[in-house]
């Protein structure tokens, strides 16, 4: 009698981004890169494809849709886009699902050490917690720790032996992450920097032990940003975020005389004092009111990653425009009021998109006329030929005309920015 045959066991396949069993819950949906649900600052939204295409919230759940955080895409290393379309991610989430994280062990795991001859491959997100890792991330390149003192290419053509020597120094001083003040360095975040400053910001960030991060987040705790001939840094969204949370603002020349003195040299002599507009001592006041805990917690509602393209999150928020009601009149290039709203939330206040359901609560008592702005556009039309004595003029009488019958107040855009950049409001000045 011929013994039984049975057919050969077939390896186990990756899920390749799916919900944990039986859940039917957004924040059940499992990243098919990392093998985690989790959505944080770190990983990003999680995003949801099929052939190729992104898919809309109300199809998530589509047993063909694709699920993967942000940030893990960003690191693998064979996806790119072309126009709205996602190439190779089907192909790098097979070549990944063979690969064990060299940290957790799970699979998925499609960042390589930048060694060719390395055979370790980690999740992006695991091989962030590994403080030994280097990283170029102009260029999503890392290093593991058992190759950290290796040089990426833009290394060797910018800096020299010296360099590396005293990086060796660095690390030999022990130089911890918490400066001679004693305010842990987290996180640090460049705005406004040269390709050499970047590097520079990154391999500073790898020598100390801190993360470096290419977009503001709330956990940054020093922005490092250029300045020009009057020591005047750029009004960017990262800097008038940190001021709004306190974080140290800095002259690149803090990092030069940290390596120079071998040491963290104190920050406040290299704090930055004065923007391209003319505004003073907005980052000094900031961190002051921070320092004071001249702190409202708040409930800010932002875009992000989930409730239908919303998240809700409780922080600590400086309460620059604490109680107060901001509604946009005019045209407003999209992305610039979206990085308004985030700034008005960001210092306490809050962006009511209806007219008539703003007029309607100032005029049942909900909302006090004082507390009410009114917010026009100083700049043209995107592309119009136009200048300020069209549009503008006709944005800012639409809002003189609507402010005159419910009490409120009427500002330009600048002024949102002007309050913020001095940490105080500005005189109600059109």
């Amino acid at each position: 009698m011929c013994p039984k045959k049975y057919p050969a066991k077939r390896p186990k396949k990756l899920k390749v981004g799916h919900l944990k069993s039986g859940s039917s819950d957004v924040k059940e949906i499992v990243c098919g890169f990392c093998q985690s649900s989790e959505l944080s600052m770190a990983t990003g939204p999680m995003l949801h494809y099929a052939n190729g295409k992104s898919v809309q919230s109300s199809n998530i759940f589509d047993s063909n849709v694709i699920h993967v955080h942000k940030k893990c895409i960003d690191w693998a290393p064979l996806v790119y886009y072309a126009g709205e379309t996602i190439i190779n991610l089907e192909k790098e989430l097979e070549r990944s699902g063979k690969l064990e994280c060299s940290s957790c062990g799970l699979k998925g795991a499609a960042l390589g050490c930048y060694m060719n001859q390395c055979r370790k491959s980690f999740h992006v997100l695991c091989a962030m917690k590994i403080l030994d890792c280097r990283w170029d991330l102009e260029n999503f390149s890392m290093f593991c720790p058992s190759h950290s003192s290796l040089r990426f290419p833009k290394e060797e053509s910018q800096f020299g032996e010296k360099s590396s020597k005293n990086n060796f120094k660095l690390a030999q001083m022990n130089l911890g992450v918490s400066s001679r003040k004693g305010v842990t360095i987290q996180v640090l975040c460049g705005s406004g920097l040269s390709t050499k400053e970047k590097f520079l910001l990154v391999k500073f960030g790898s020598t100390i032990g801190a993360s470096v991060s290419k977009y503001w987040n709330p956990n940054v705790t020093h922005v490092i940003t250029a300045t020009d001939v009057n020591g005047a840094c750029c009004r960017t969204i990262k800097v008038l975020m940190a001021i709004l949370h306190g974080c140290w603002i800095l002259k690149i020349d803090w990092i030069n005389a940290c390596f120079e003195a071998l040491y963290l040299v104190d920050e406040e002599p290299y704090e930055v004092n004065l923007d391209n507009y003319g505004s003073r001592d907005g980052p000094k006041t900031g961190r002051l009111r921070s320092l004071d805990n001249d702190l409202s917690t708040k409930r800010i509602i932002g875009r992000g990653y989930e409730f239908g393209g919303l998240y809700i999150l409780d922080i600590e928020a400086p309460s620059l425009f604490k109680d107060l009601i901001f509604h946009f009149i005019g045209d407003f290039v999209p992305t610039y009021k979206i990085d308004l709203v985030d700034l008005i939330s960001a210092a306490g206040g809050f962006v009511l998109g209806c007219k008539n359901k703003l007029v309607a609560q100032i005029r049942d008592g909900r909302i006090a006329p004082a507390t009410a702005f009114l917010v026009y556009n100083l700049e043209p039309p995107q592309g119009s030929m136009l200048k300020e004595e069209g549009p503008v003029l006709l944005w800012k009488r639409e809002a003189e005309v609507l402010a005159a019958t419910i009490g409120s107040h009427v500002i330009s855009d600048r002024w949102i920015l002007d309050s913020i950049a001095a940490c105080r409001l500005q005189p109600f000045t059109v």
